[in-house]
């Protein structure tokens, strides 16, 4: 059996779909690992605004709603940046047989 990227030569085409499974399964769990992340990140963020109101005395400049959107998309900017490794560690954890 000869695997070339993604199709495996030589073998019946039950194999390659069961490769092409294990493979969207593969992604599915690495995206719901940073997803988390994500998640973990913007829920700092908004104990960060709130802290940050409270010490500042000022009213929100959005409404809760729009903030945590703004929030979450933020956190999901700036996470492959940071390098936590939290979905990382989490991908290997859950991926594990």
């Amino acid at each position: 059996m000869v695997t070339n990227g993604t199709r495996v030569t030589g073998q019946g085409t039950s194999q390659i779909a069961e490769i092409n499974d294990e493979m969207k399964e593969q992604m599915r769990l690495r995206k719901a690992c940073g997803d988390f992340e994500a998640f973990l990140v913007s829920y700092l963020l908004r104990q960060m605004w709130q802290a940050a109101e409270a010490i500042g005395g000022e009213k929100p400049f959005m409404s809760q709603a729009y903030r945590d959107l703004f929030t979450f998309e933020f956190a999901q900017s700036l996470v492959p940046f940071m390098k936590l490794g939290i979905a990382e560690a989490l991908y290997r954890e859950l991926s594990r047989k």
